[in-house]
C-alpha cells in the first residue's frame, strides 16, 4: 500500500521547480568567459608593453636634453665650441646606464654646429631616440 497515488506524485512533481543550470549552459558560459578573458589579457599585455616603450623613450629624451643643456651651459669660448667629429659618452639616469653617440657636423654658417645625438639603452643595437640641435657660437656674434 502506497502513501501517495500516482496522480498525487505527478502533481507534486509539477509544483517542484528545478533550480540551477544545466551542464550545457555552464559550458557555454565558461566558453564565453574564456574568449572575453583572452581578449582582455591580450589588450592588457599590449598596454603594459607600450607603456614600457614610452617610459624608455621619455627617459632617453631626458638624457639627450640633459647632455645638450650641459653643452649649452659651458662658457662660450672657442675651446668649448665643438669641433666636427664623432664621439661616444654614457650617462646614468635613474636605474639605467644610457649610451650616447654624438656626431658634430659643420654647417654653412661657420659659427653654428649641428649636433646629432643618438641614445641607446644598455648597449642595445637600436637607438631609443635620435635628435639634432644647432649650437651657435655666441662669441662670434
Amino acid at each position: 500500500m502506497s502513501l501517495w497515488t500516482d496522480t498525487e506524485i505527478s502533481l507534486k512533481m509539477k509544483r517542484i521547480k528545478i533550480k540551477g543550470f544545466t551542464l550545457i549552459e555552464v559550458m557555454i558560459a565558461l566558453f564565453i568567459f574564456s574568449i572575453v578573458s583572452v581578449a582582455v589579457i591580450k589588450n592588457l599585455s599590449m598596454a603594459i608593453r607600450q607603456s614600457t616603450v614610452l617610459k624608455d623613450r621619455l627617459e632617453a629624451r631626458w638624457v639627450a636634453e640633459n647632455y645638450m643643456t650641459r653643452m649649452q651651459m659651458l662658457p662660450k669660448t672657442s675651446e668649448n665650441f665643438p669641433t666636427a667629429g664623432f664621439s661616444r659618452d654614457n650617462s646614468q639616469f635613474g636605474d639605467r646606464r644610457w649610451e650616447l653617440e654624438i656626431e658634430v657636423q659643420e654647417t654653412e654658417n661657420e659659427s653654428v654646429r649641428r649636433i646629432v645625438l643618438k641614445v641607446y639603452k644598455d648597449l642595445s643595437e637600436e637607438d631609443i631616440i635620435s635628435m639634432f640641435v644647432c649650437l651657435p657660437d655666441n662669441e662670434q656674434e
